[in-house]
């Protein structure tokens, strides 16, 4: 009943989230809107975005609970769904004084996997290497293949995460030290789309300083 419940209500809140971000793209596009009007546009717009990333974080958890969160596999450019992403947030991240590089090898071929799922698993990641590690000013994205396995890393320059806190960063509703909002679902909902590609998601502290997430795929079919 409690998995039933939030399931409704996050499928009633969309709706609303849907119109306030689609009218504030609007009337942002609009040029007769003064410095103080369009900063407070940009707040509505950047809000209902993340309201409406956490309403999808409660409805890919109730899935998860109740066993009805699935893929849609098939031949996919990987490549092509992980740079849509990159492009998306190299902007975003421009503006925060970010620095996002991006290095892939050559020749990698498509794969099977659920190519929305898989973005929604490189924007998650993005973000959250923003919102803990972008003190570094600095986010590097690399794809190689490793072993028969395509493996993606993302690697912020940021703080790191305390070592005792690492075993628990995947579990769901775990926020641990940080301050960074959030819902607490993200990497686990993440955790669990790599599990059922027969991939696997970790998350450790990188040589140097920083974090790194690192994300490994089968790449026969």
């Amino acid at each position: 009943m409690q998995a039933e419940f939030v399931s409704q209500l996050s499928h009633e809140l969309r709706t609303p989230l849907t119109v306030i971000n689609g009218w504030s793209e609007t009337l942002l596009a609009g040029d007769d809107l003064n410095d103080d009007t369009r900063q407070g546009m940009k707040i509505i717009s950047s809000e209902a975005k993340r309201l409406t990333e956490m309403v999808m974080d409660l409805l890919d958890f109730t899935r998860m609970q109740d066993g009805r969160f699935t893929l849609r596999v098939e031949e996919t450019d990987l490549l092509a769904e992980l740079e849509d992403a990159i492009f998306t947030y190299r902007e975003i991240f421009s503006r925060e004084g970010i620095e996002l590089r991006y290095e892939c090898a050559d020749d990698l071929p498509p794969i099977i996997a659920d190519g929305e799922r898989m973005k929604q698993v490189f924007c998650n990641v993005l973000d959250n290497a923003a919102k803990h590690g972008g003190s570094g000013k600095r986010i590097d994205v690399s794809v190689a293949a490793e072993k028969g396995s395509m493996v993606i890393r993302v690697r912020d320059f940021g703080p790191g995460i305390p070592v005792e806190e690492l075993p628990y960063v995947k579990q769901k509703f775990y926020k641990g030290s940080s301050k960074a909002r959030g819902s607490g679902i993200g990497l686990a909902v993440c955790d669990e789309i790599m599990r059922l590609h027969n991939g696997t998601f970790d998350i450790a502290n990188a040589s140097g300083g920083g974090a790194v997430v690192t994300m490994t795929l089968p790449m026969e079919k």
